[in-house]
Parts: structure tokens; sequence; C-alpha cells
């Protein structure tokens, strides 16, 4: 008997702005369609990145490939939701295969289902859709719709799928961390991942959780439905390339500017030093004593030969600089809270300038931090659109300085230093 099998993909995000790792991806899947395979997704599979963000096209950029790979079925995750409701909704409705989202009420038309049936391979295969329920918090929008519980969505729909007599329950999920829960209190089988880019291949509770780094690190997924199923990561740095596909993004992206050569580094950095020195272009540019990005914004490193493409796409949003004017005692409280908290885990917050003494206490231009002084703040407006930091609101906004992705285009062309920062916490 021929064993059904998933090829999954989830979190492309920023590999729009590669044309030849998009070429690759739609060559991968390309080759792996046949009559025992669905081909899903787990979440923002449009667009993000520095060509999405000087595109008019936005996120929308991402229809070429996404018509090409045309997922069988996949769901909304929370960048889907960066234009609104109604964005989300027209692309779930003018996009091939089924887009499935249960645990959302309120969109536009809603052309979403909780839940869909595939036969494949002689199997009945239910598939349940499910998102982040704390979208509308970390969208920065307000959005109008209603996220509930991931977890009672796949309950009920693993108990009529069931009825409807599927040999397997898969959850195609954008809800990161929340997976191990599902899988712990439903009746599903597998659990598909996306939203958190770590690579995760484990059972709990009888249940298979898997995710990868994401489309966007040029990873996907092979899932075979046997008595035992098996996962396997994939990578597209073999695959052949969709010449259509590549090109066509190829011709997008020299057509921007993006191409254009911004700095050289002594080396590449990785994720974290570039975070810090996003946070150290938004103190400087904006003269403040403290800069301060979340790093979940931060989406990549910088090579060496860094372009204009490199650094859009690093922060890739539409927030401008911003400086506040808080207290000492204020500052004190957030720079314990970033140091306690700069560990990669969501919500973490980079800082630059704050060292600390040998007793702990928070130091900037290497004096202790004044209580009762006046300290300016430098940040991106997303930090206080979604309350990260309670202590900056509308109250302490000093300064509006535009655009923040110019002010770190401009820290790197004018000499700005990075090599202080690796490996700072």
């Amino acid at each position: 008997m021929t064993t059904p099998r998933l090829v999954h993909v989830a979190d492309l995000e920023t590999i729009y702005d590669d044309p030849e790792r998009v070429g690759r991806l739609a060559g991968a899947i390309r080759d792996r369609r046949d009559d025992r395979t669905l081909v899903v997704g787990s979440g923002d599979t449009t667009a993000l990145g520095a060509l999405a963000f000087v595109s008019d096209e936005g996120f929308e950029l991402a229809r070429p490939l996404y018509e090409t790979i045309a997922p069988d079925a996949d769901t909304l995750g929370n960048h889907e939701f960066d234009y609104g409701v109604d964005r989300a909704s027209a692309w779930a409705r003018t996009t091939p295969g089924r887009h499935l989202l249960g645990n959302v009420e309120g969109l536009p038309d809603d052309p979403t289902s909780p839940s869909a049936v595939f036969e494949v391979a002689g199997t009945r295969v239910g598939l349940v859709g499910v998102t982040d329920p704390r979208t509308d918090d970390i969208s920065g929008l307000d959005l109008d719709a209603t996220f509930t519980d991931p977890v009672r969505t796949v309950r009920d729909a693993s108990d009529r799928l069931r009825s409807r007599g599927c040999e397997w329950i898969v959850v195609l999920s954008h809800c990161g961390s929340l997976d191990a829960t599902i899988a712990a209190e439903t009746d599903a089988d597998i659990v598909l991942g996306g939203h958190d880019h770590e690579r995760v291949c484990e059972r709990i509770e009888g249940t298979v959780v898997a995710r990868t780094e994401g489309g966007q690190a040029g990873t996907f997924q092979i899932v075979r439905l046997a008595d035992s199923p098996a996962v396997e990561a994939r990578t597209i740095e073999s695959a052949p390339s969709h010449d259509g596909i590549e090109s066509s993004y190829r011709e997008r992206y020299e057509a921007t500017g993006l191409a254009d050569s911004v700095t050289t580094l002594s080396a590449p950095i990785d994720r974290g030093t570039t975070a810090r020195t996003v946070a150290r272009a938004y103190r400087e540019r904006g003269t403040a004593a403290v800069g301060l990005v979340p790093r979940g914004s931060v989406r990549d490193g910088l090579p060496e030969r860094v372009t204009r493409g490199d650094v859009i796409g690093v922060v890739p949003f539409g927030s401008v600089l911003h400086v506040h004017r808080v207290a000492g005692q204020t500052l004190e409280a957030i720079a314990d809270r970033c140091r306690d908290r700069d560990d990669g885990t969501p919500g973490t917050i980079v800082m630059d300038c704050p060292s600390w003494s040998t007793d702990g206490d928070a130091l900037v231009d290497g004096d202790p931090i004044d209580p009762g002084g006046s300290y300016r703040v430098a940040c991106m407006s997303y930090l206080t659109e979604v309350n990260l930091l309670p202590e900056l609101d509308s109250e302490t906004l000093a300064e509006d300085w535009g655009p923040q992705h110019e002010h770190v285009l401009a820290y790197l062309a004018n000499g700005g230093s990075v090599a202080d920062l690796a490996g700072v916490r």
C-alpha cells in the first residue's frame, strides 16, 4: 500500500528577498508533488521583508510563489493580518487551496473553514487550522476579529473529523509554543507548527509535534503517515530552481535598488549582534541615552557585504523611530527588565548602552543612572503600540524621527561600528 505524505512549509516571510532561494523552494515542492502527497502550510506564507516593504504589492508579493506551489491547505499566520482583516480575508479568498482557520471569528465574507477532509493514497486525512490567539495584540492594529482558544477548536474539530472516518488528524498550527498544549490536550495525531522559528520534533502524549526554522531559512518538512509517523526536515540548498519563479523575483528585486551596497563589515554578524546594532543605531541617531528594539522584530543577521535590502529586511516594518523622555527611576526598571529577558525568548527587548557595575547596577556612559534624572530612550514605535514596555506611552513620547529603517541605513552607511557588539548581553 502506498504511504501518504505531507510536504509542510511555514514562515516563508523574508525568503522573497532572495530570488535564488524562492526558486529553489518552488522547485523542491514541484518535484515532490504526486498522487500520494498533500502540500500544506502553517501560516506566514505571505511576504515579509525588504522587497515587500518597498513594493506596492506589499505582502501580495508572495502571490507568484504561492500560486506556483499551490498548497492543498494552509492556515493564516499573524503576518497575514499585518494589513488588517479585510486584506487577510481577501488573500484567503483569492489564493489556491483550502484556508483553514478555526479559532478566528468575524472575518469579512469569511473564506476560511475550521477543518477539511482529504483522500490521499486511499487514506482519509483530516486537517485543522489554528493561529496564535494573541494575534490581535501582537499585530499593533485594532483587528476587527475575535481570536479564540486553539485547544478548544482542535478538540471540537477532531471529534467531527473522527466521526467522518478520518484515520489521521493533522493540525496546521501558527501557535508557536502552544503546539505542546494542543498536542497534550487534544486527539490530534500530528501538530505541524509555525510562528516560532526553532526546529522541534518530539512526541507529547503520543502526538507528534514538528516545526522547522521556517521557509525563510530554506527549510521544509516531509511527513510520512505510516503506522509510526516519520518527520524529516529538508533544506532547499540542493533543490533545482524553478526558473520562472526565480527570474520573476529577481526582476522585482533588481528594479528597486535593494541590491545597492551600504557598507562592508569585517565579517558577517549573527541575529543577536544585528539586534544590538539596530538598538545602537536607534540610540545614536536619536541622540538618546538608551536604544531599544524587540528582538523578535529583527529577522536575521547581516552578511559581510551589506546592501539596502539586507538592512531593510532586518527590520522590514513601517514603524518610526520614537524618542521618549523618562525619569531615571523608570530607566532603571526598564534596564533591569531588559537584562533579565535578553535571552531570545518571546518578548525579549534588546538594549544598547547601559553596562553593569560589579554591584549589578545599571550604568549609562559609565555613570550610575540618577533616579531623579531625566533620560532619552529611543525605540521603534511598534514597541509601545503593543505595550511591550508599559513605562513608555504617549505621555513619555518626546519626538518622532520618521521611518526607523532609514536611521539604521544611515548609521551603517556612515561607518557605525558593530565590532564591539558581538557577544554582548
